[in-house]
């Protein structure tokens, strides 16, 4: 089995929105604007393949900078070039784009003679250039628009299609077997720096290149989308997840992913829950994983905080904190709370089964790792920052601590200690905790663990389900968070067995958005990109380079 699937592994290029992934069944070319709220989720044209007018299936192969059609001994390829252009090349069958169809569709001839067609419901026009064999497009007038936009490559072929809103792009003059090789080049670079071998490792530094997207609209920076399946967005605690696994490899994108959010932070503090190219949404936020994040970085690439990366972060992770002391709590003798469980990151899980507003033991840890990060970035100020950590240090072990272990609690009732993994967060606050109380939280630790690594609910749990999304799969992010944890309380082993597990669970079932934490199957999204960089985090750790 190949993990480099296309029926599973879209593909495209860094920083391009240009992208062509299966859906449905179907060879799709799509555009990764606008977020994964729009039912079409980008698709531009059907692709198909005619073998003497009958359309065919053939066998699609994948790498970073080619996609390849074969059908007995016919193919077409397909290579990204500069901009959101597609350069496509051919010989014994022909390749159809079929626009998908929307209100005002339609194709037209420029001035120069060139046949433009129009996606209109996308915002986007299509140009297809033949330099070699010919290109048509046709379709049925109707009014006002035209069914059926197709466009035709035929013949011994070699042609372009770019991408654009106003204006086209002037004609490509590089030959496709070139524009195939600056961008195996360009992986490859991206690649080296990871520093780690492997099929896996190939794919998951291929999907952190490819769902890549470029600065633009509301993206003030290179931003790495989770998907270019269907995830199409960045969201505001995947980025630093993303930021993990890149910061040893490409610094400058690593930070970018940070700044990608910040930049769009409220006034008041507040994150959006994810930004896309057309704007951001602050219907929900995310957990403040960042303090940890920077920690953690700070441990694996010492020289990656440069002045002016720690005043920028400083100032936007100090609004965040306060913004979470103010707003999510009614005053300093309480705890901050998650409102709805998508602020949580663990959208559905059972902590979340009557409904918020709940307190829950990661917020608490995740804001004392803020004030620790705050304490180094602005020195001035680091007593303030301490207090704060202490303050609530304190009211998590009043209010979610139980003395055997963490729970949680909905705002106005009691504790309640399910089976969720949340409950193992406190772990990151290593030798705050009291030595006894790590003991069973280790020993519980083990009700989790299944042979792929941590399962979100434990399998025992009454809640627990095979494809629950945060009711039982194991994901990425929860995995580092304890695999961390452990380290943090000196339980190495442990520690060690968690990271080879999940990079085992990665290499046998891909880059998925998560797993049957059972059976190790991929489910959801499968070309997912924080499940890269956990991957490839994790393989240089193991191998003592992290």
């Amino acid at each position: 089995m190949t993990l480099f699937d296309p029926l599973k592994v879209p593909f495209s290029r860094r920083e391009r929105f240009l992208t062509l992934s299966v859906m449905d069944g179907a060879l799709m070319l799509r555009s990764v604007r606008g977020g994964d709220l729009r039912p079409s989720l980008g698709r531009l044209a059907r692709v198909a393949f005619l073998a003497d007018g009958v359309e065919v299936a053939p066998d699609l192969r994948l790498s970073p900078g080619c996609l390849e059609a074969v059908h007995g001994g016919a193919r077409v390829r397909f290579a990204i070039g500069e901009g959101e252009r597609l350069h496509v090349e051919g010989a014994g069958l022909a390749l159809a784009f079929r626009l998908e169809g929307s209100r005002y569709d339609y194709a037209y001839r420029t001035p120069a003679g060139a046949f433009c067609m129009v996606a209109a419901y996308e915002n986007i026009r299509l140009m297809p250039r033949a330099r070699r064999g010919t290109v048509e497009v046709t379709g049925q007038w109707r009014r006002d628009r035209a069914d059926n936009v197709t466009c035709v490559f035929s013949g011994d072929f070699e042609g372009t299609l770019d991408l654009f809103a106003v204006m086209p792009p002037e004609a490509s003059e590089t030959a496709f077997d070139v524009v195939v090789a600056e961008a195996e080049a360009e992986f490859a670079a991206f690649r080296a720096g990871f520093g780690v071998e492997g099929e896996a490792a190939r794919l998951a530094a291929y999907l952190l290149w490819a769902n890549t997207v470029p600065e633009g609209g509301s993206l003030s920076r290179p931003a790495v989308f989770m998907s270019k399946n269907s995830m199409i967005n960045i969201w505001s605690w995947d980025n630093a997840f993303s930021a993990l696994g890149l910061a040893g490899a490409d610094g400058a994108l690593a930070f970018d992913q940070f700044a990608a959010i910040y930049d769009r932070q409220d006034a008041c503090g507040m994150l959006p829950d994810f930004v896309h190219d057309q704007g951001a949404s602050f219907a929900f936020t995310k957990p403040p994983v960042h303090g940890w994040v920077l920690r953690l970085i700070g441990e694996m690439v010492p020289d990656w905080m440069t002045p002016e990366r720690a005043a920028y972060l400083a100032d936007h992770l100090a609004a965040q904190v306060t913004w979470w002391l103010t707003a999510t709590r009614a005053g300093r003798d309480s705890l901050p709370s998650y409102p709805h469980g998508n602020d949580s990151g663990w959208d559905n899980a059972s902590f979340f089964d009557a409904g918020g507003p709940v307190e829950s033991p990661d917020l608490p840890t995740f804001l004392i790792l803020c004030c620790d990060a705050l304490a180094v970035l602005r020195p001035a100020e680091a007593a303030r920052w301490r207090a704060e950590g202490a303050a609530l240090f304190a009211l998590l072990m009043a209010r979610l601590c139980d003395g055997t272990g963490f729970g949680t609690r909905r705002v106005g009732e009691g504790l309640e200690r399910g089976q969720s993994l949340i409950g193992f967060m406190p772990l990151l606050l290593g030798e705050r905790l009291p030595r006894d109380l790590v003991a069973r939280m280790v020993a519980e630790f083990g009700a989790h663990l299944t042979e792929w690594g941590p399962a979100t609910e434990a399998p025992g749990s009454p809640f627990y389900e095979a494809d629950g999304y945060w009711r039982g799969p194991i994901w990425a992010p929860t995995t580092a968070l304890v695999w961390d944890g452990l380290r943090r309380q000196g339980e190495d082993a442990p520690a060690r067995e968690v990271a080879a597990r999940f990079c085992r669970l990665c290499e046998a079932h891909g880059m998925a958005e998560n797993f049957d934490a059972l059976t190790g199957r991929g489910l959801r999204d499968p070309g997912f990109a924080w499940t890269s960089a956990v991957y490839l985090m994790f393989a240089r750790w193991l191998g003592g380079r992290g």
